[in-house]
C-alpha cells in the first residue's frame, strides 16, 4: 500500500507543476512568460511520470491513482496543445533578439569607425 501512497503523491507533484505551467502558457495571457528553469521542472516531471508509467506502477487503481492520471492526461493533452503557440512566440522574440543584435553591432561598428577618424 506505501507504494499507492508514493505513486498518488508523485503524480500530485506532476500534476501541481503542469498546472503552473500551463497558466503561465495560456494564449490569453499575449505572450510566453514561462522560464526556462520552470520549463526544466515541468519536463523532469513528465520524464519521472514517466519511467514510472513504463516500470508498470499505473496498474495500481487503488486510491486516488486513477484520477490523478486522468489529470495527468488531461494537463498533457493540454500542453500538447499549446506548444505549437509556444514555439511560435519563441521564433519570433528570436527573431526579435537577432534583428536587435545586428542592430547593435552596426551602431557599434558606425560608433567606431566615426571615432577613429
Amino acid at each position: 500500500m506505501e507504494g499507492v501512497g508514493i505513486a498518488v503523491q508523485a503524480l500530485e507533484n506532476a500534476n501541481q507543476k503542469l498546472d503552473l505551467l500551463l497558466k503561465t502558457l495560456r494564449p490569453a495571457q499575449g505572450s510566453c512568460a514561462v522560464g526556462a528553469e520552470q520549463m526544466a521542472a515541468a519536463l523532469a516531471e513528465v520524464l519521472r511520470v514517466g519511467e514510472w508509467l513504463r516500470a508498470g506502477l499505473a496498474k495500481q487503481t487503488d486510491g486516488r491513482v486513477p484520477e490523478e492520471l486522468e489529470r495527468y492526461r488531461q494537463h498533457l493533452e493540454q500542453l500538447r496543445q499549446l506548444l505549437p503557440d509556444v514555439h511560435a512566440q519563441l521564433l519570433t522574440a528570436r527573431s526579435q533578439l537577432e534583428g536587435e543584435r545586428a542592430h547593435l553591432e552596426s551602431a557599434t561598428a558606425w560608433s567606431r569607425s566615426a571615432s577613429s577618424r
